[in-house]
């Protein structure tokens, strides 16, 4: 009793200290250098408000997943330094000694003796008081167990306070390294990479603490919790409580660097174990009379070919290199952040493919940077085979591209096992990227999309590979391309050059250029469960040619939704402003008038505009001068003796520029086809008083004449997207309506006529390449002409119809644009095509054209387009 009564006396004198305890202000001489590294970890300010919000209506419980001095001393630093951010007094069940000073871990040893914090409830009566704390779950002592180490025990005995307390679970990263199926010794001795040992959690941290951050899940109200769970016993609350813990934190490290990684050979050994694989390699073995493991060379051979093989040191090196290149070559990328959140939070649900627009060869990276600084996991990128050069291939290879050959017509085998490899690679969970377009455009719009690589992705969906996935659209757009001159060459009726590295190394004096922003917007995704529930047909009923139609269908509908998030830049408009007219120069004060018209049809649209309109003069000035300082714009100013009155600033644009301008006004020209076709109907008709029917007639012709010029979005009405244009206009003052004979009329005033012809002269040159295109047609009477052959005779004949002034816009001088016409021909049966292969050591066949018999329908046409022509 005598000892026991001293032993009481010591206690009340020594102060009640904890080694789990955490200390703020104060700290060892080790704390003090490891928080030079500390400072190095990132946490979104998006996190800091959301657990502050918590903070300030209940008592926030951080929840990390698996045990870790580090990782709790990471907290409590970032709790130091983020206003807002509450701050964690205690870490259970982990000593944290060695961090205090050294008389605080004095006393926390010396209180050992008579202080017990599990026995005497100390987190319980922290969470209590609405002190933060810190604790564990993963194997905290023994799962399910009333232990008393146990700390979800504690918490939610506090649950039942008049204050909530909320559990935030907490995901610490060290870097995006991809968790690999495949064991090495270093996991067996230090542990695995998802619960290593201190000794391996803190060598990789002094590796990687560069590339640290903290994602912070969705918290659990677990006062909510217990109340709603009050017939539950404490064992099994804390069981639910702990698997929602641990599933939300796994989930969010899914998200980030995507599921298990297996090896490149393994991938290949599943694709060739597909039993429609071997199907085709014993049909193939037996049909031609090959041994069968011959032909499984072979499709190995095409898988080797094809098959990404990622490795995580090469995207270590990728984002430096980009960093520099955005912020030296590039002013900087412009992200849509909210957009990224609604695309990381589908990436926790499902696989997911993404389908961005083909603007440049940056395209390839840029998507993959963004999502390694967006914890997104990267996906592997569908590319050419000619990206597959020498030394660049290699690299994209260990960066997770994953190569395809132009076309597979002819190589049934090959077209199988990309297909399957493509299946097995959604099948384990991983994203992948392509490009709708197939190749890059090189005239500013979206390309005619392709719809190979997606039939594939919702073939492999058909065969129950995922209970969903979503495809999401992703629109890429550059103030300017590097590319600008070769784009310009091919569209004149140059080759397209081959790429390998001498020719990258020869553009290195795109490194003395700067280039603008880059922008990247999240378009809305198409969810496949419900898109084909949707369907009139179930998907795995439909014939070939319903399957066709809908793989049509779908490319052309994601093509939509990148046109609708895509950016309009000070760049794109301008370049619009400066062709949209039909003089060879421009004002200072014309040019602005006319780009207010546009930017003000633009916001009628509600149509995406790049941060720099916020100034909107500014930029408008910076993108004139961007445009002089290269040569694209020439600029006449006052001369010294000039009078005011009639001294005036001109731009012009000349010849050989105007295809290049032509691609910047091609980025944003989709948001003007509606009222541009609705004005073209307008100043042709040549008198003031045109019926709304003629207008909607005209519509409906120049809709179905571009059908392969643009993409157009065909859930909104002909008539509902003509009624906007012309109410639009109305209360413009460009046009008044009257009814006459029960039929609504238009009348044009003077001043809407010229204001109308800004509008015409976006599509101007479209109509004149498709006259040229007709023009040049008698050509085809004869014989039967190679494609390459008749679109030489259009460039002639076309510069000819420009030098005589008949007509007015140099850049419908454009291969694209007669090609898209000689499709349309075709469709209408004007000209019939055929495919000729006179060379068997060539891979294409010539496409020859000839004209049918059928005059009629070409000079009705002729007829229908010539009114439009200025």
């Amino acid at each position: 009793m005598i000892f026991a009564s001293k032993r009481e006396t010591l206690k009340t004198k020594i102060e009640e200290c904890y080694a789990g305890s955490l200390t703020y202000g104060h700290h060892s001489l080790l704390m003090k250098v490891l928080s030079l590294l500390l400072s190095r970890v990132t946490m979104s300010d998006d996190y800091v408000e959301k657990i502050a919000d918590l903070a300030r209506r209940g008592t926030v419980v951080y929840v990390l997943k698996n045990r870790s001095r580090l990782n709790g001393l990471i907290l409590q630093h970032l709790a130091s330094r983020k206003e807002g951010l509450p701050r964690p007094v205690y870490y259970h069940g982990v000593g944290m000694r060695l961090w205090q000073p050294v008389s605080r871990a004095a006393r926390c040893i010396l209180a050992r003796f008579f202080y017990n914090p599990y026995r005497d409830g100390y987190l319980e009566r922290v969470t209590r008081d609405g002190e933060s704390s810190i604790i564990y779950v993963h194997n905290s002592e023994f799962v399910g167990s009333r232990y008393p180490k146990d700390p979800l025990h504690h918490v939610i005995a506090a649950a039942d306070a008049d204050r909530p307390v909320y559990l935030v679970p907490i995901l610490i990263s060290y870097g995006r390294r991809r968790v690999k199926k495949d064991k090495g010794v270093i996991d067996v001795l230090f542990g695995e990479s998802d619960n290593p040992s201190a000794v391996r959690r803190l060598g990789t941290f002094l590796r990687f603490f560069r590339e640290a951050f903290v994602i912070v899940s969705d918290p659990l109200d677990l006062t909510d919790y217990v109340n709603s769970h009050a017939d539950d016993s404490v064992d099994d609350v804390a069981f639910a409580v702990r698997e929602t813990m641990i599933e939300s934190i796994n989930t969010e490290k899914r998200a980030i660097v995507g599921p298990i990684l297996k090896s490149r050979e393994e991938i290949i050994g599943m694709v060739l174990r597909e039993p429609e694989v071997v199907a085709m390699m014993e049909r193939i073995s037996r049909d031609e009379g090959r041994e069968y493991r011959n032909v499984i060379g072979t499709a190995k051979k095409y898988l080797y070919e094809i098959a990404a093989n990622y490795t995580d040191s090469y995207i270590g090196m990728f984002n430096i290199a980009l960093t520099w290149l955005w912020n030296n070559i590039y002013d900087g990328v412009v992200i849509d952040h909210a957009g990224l959140n609604r695309l990381r939070e589908v990436s926790k649900q499902m696989p997911f493919v993404v389908v961005p627009c083909h603007r440049s060869h940056i395209d390839y990276l840029l998507l993959s940077y963004v999502f390694y600084h967006s914890n997104i996991a990267m996906p592997f990128v569908a590319a050419g085979i000619n990206m597959a050069f020498w030394p660049l291939g290699g690299i994209f290879r260990k960066s997770g591209a994953f190569f395809l050959r132009r076309t597979f017509q002819g190589n049934e085998l090959y077209a199988l096992v990309f297909a399957k490899y493509i299946k097995v690679l959604l099948e384990e969970g991983w994203p992948i990227e392509f490009f709708i377009e197939g190749g890059r455009s090189r005239t500013g719009k979206m390309v005619m999309p392709k719809f190979g690589l997606l039939s594939m992705v919702m073939q492999a969906y058909d065969e129950d590979i995922c209970d969903d996935l979503a495809i999401v659209p992703v629109y890429i757009g550059y103030d300017r391309v590097i590319e600008e001159k070769s784009y310009r060459q091919e569209l004149d009726g140059a080759a397209k050059k081959k790429e390998n590295a001498r020719s990258l190394l020869k553009s290195g004096n795109i490194l003395k250029k700067r280039y603008g922003r880059v922008y990247l917007n999240v378009g809305e995704p198409i969810f496949l469960k419900s898109y084909l529930a949707s369907r009139d047909s179930q998907y795995d009923t439909m014939q070939i040619e319903e399957r066709q139609r809908l793989y049509r269908k779908t490319s052309y509908e994601i093509a939509d939704r990148i046109n609708k998030v895509s950016v309009v830049t000070p760049f794109a408009l301008v370049a619009t402003g400066l062709l949209c007219h039909y003089r060879r120069g421009i004002s200072h004060d014309d040019l602005i008038a006319v780009l207010d018209d546009l930017y003000h049809y633009l916001a009628h649209r509600e149509v995406n505009f790049s941060e720099t309109f916020v100034r909107r003069e500014a930029a408008f000035a910076e993108a004139l001068a961007r445009f002089e300082s290269t040569g694209l714009i020439e600029r006449m100013g006052f001369d010294e003796d000039e009078d005011e009155e009639i001294g005036e600033i001109i731009y012009s644009v000349d010849e050989d520029k105007r295809l290049t301008m032509e691609y910047y006004k091609n980025t944003i020209i989709h948001f003007f086809l509606p009222i541009a076709f609705v004005s073209a109907s307008i100043v042709s008709a040549r008198e003031d008083r045109v019926s709304v029917a003629h207008v909607m007639e005209d519509y409906h012709f120049l809709k179905r004449l571009f059908r392969h010029e643009f993409i157009f979005d065909d859930s909104v009405d002909d008539a509902d997207e003509v009624n906007d244009v012309l109410a639009y206009i109305h209360d413009r003052g460009m046009v008044s309506g009257h009814d006459s004979d029960g039929q609504p009329w238009i009348e044009v005033h003077g001043i809407g006529r010229r204001k109308l012809s800004i509008f015409v002269g976006l599509v101007a040159n479209y109509i004149e390449a498709y006259w040229i295109v007709l023009r040049g047609c008698p050509f085809l009477k004869k014989t039967k002409r190679p494609e390459r052959d008749f679109l030489k005779k259009l460039q002639k004949l076309g510069t000819k119809m420009y030098k005589k002034g008949e007509i007015s816009k140099a850049e419908a001088l454009s291969q694209m644009n007669y090609k898209s016409a000689l499709r349309y021909l075709a469709d209408k049966g004007i000209i019939e095509t055929s495919y000729v292969k006179k060379d068997d050591r060539k891979r294409k066949a010539d496409k020859m054209l000839l004209l049918t018999a059928d005059k009629e329908k070409l000079e009705h046409l002729r007829r229908d387009l010539f009114k439009y022509i200025v």
